[in-house]
């Protein structure tokens, strides 16, 4: 039985954030296995232009059978998985590549938002199972992690891919410990790694993008 993968993403640090959550869990998960699926765990910079195309490489490369994103949105008390991707790049400090476009289109021609492909109640539902506060969202902000859901949501559509691709956000560990987001994070990918037709996908498309 061929190995199924999925692509979990965080970020480095960033502005005055000395850590981020979403690396950590990242970097912790890398390898995590359930049956015949595997988690590869992959570090992105807080830079549009750098992130969008590590996740496109990675997409190209290891052929993911579902992507989650992980950020931190450290105002938050409660792990959030959003349900959209919004045509706005406004970041109110600079990424760590010193960019700092405000109002402006991601996508010039592109839609004005993308639906999340993660079944957002569902994953909200295996987040708490673990025994953490979880929420949906609608709003992913209009910083890096916006724009990286929204390029790879726009490049599943472009490109014929039916996996999961969802984002959920982290808040300090001060609000919940790293260990707790951990165990939350492992039950969303137990959830995924679940036989096709039974994991949280919103489909829209049923083949594989050809190489």
């Amino acid at each position: 039985m061929a190995e199924r993968r999925i692509l979990l993403t965080g970020f480095e640090p960033w502005a005055d954030h000395d850590w981020n959550p979403a690396q950590r869990l990242a970097e912790r998960l890398d390898g995590w296995r359930r049956g015949d699926t595997r988690t590869i765990g992959l570090v992105l910079p807080v830079a549009r232009a750098a992130a969008n195309a590590t996740v496109a490489a990675a997409l190209r490369d290891l052929r993911p059978d579902a992507v989650v994103h992980l950020g931190l949105a450290a105002g938050r008390q409660a792990l959030t998985v959003e349900r959209w991707a919004h045509n706005e790049a406004d970041f109110v400090v600079p990424d760590n590549a010193g960019a700092q476009p405000r109002n402006e289109p991601l996508c010039e021609d592109g839609a004005w938002r993308l639906p999340s492909r993660l079944g957002v109640a569902a994953a909200v539902d295996a987040l708490r199972a673990a025994g953490v506060p979880a929420e949906p969202s609608d709003t992913a902000g209009r910083f890096v992690c916006n724009a990286v859901l929204y390029g790879t949501l726009d490049w599943a559509g472009a490109h014929g891919y039916h996996g999961a691709v969802g984002f959920v956000h982290l808040p300090a560990a001060d609000a919940v410990s790293l260990a707790e987001q951990e165990r939350a994070i492992e039950r969303l990918l137990r959830l995924l790694a679940a036989p096709p037709g039974l994991a949280p996908v919103r489909r829209s498309i049923d083949v594989w993008p050809g190489t």
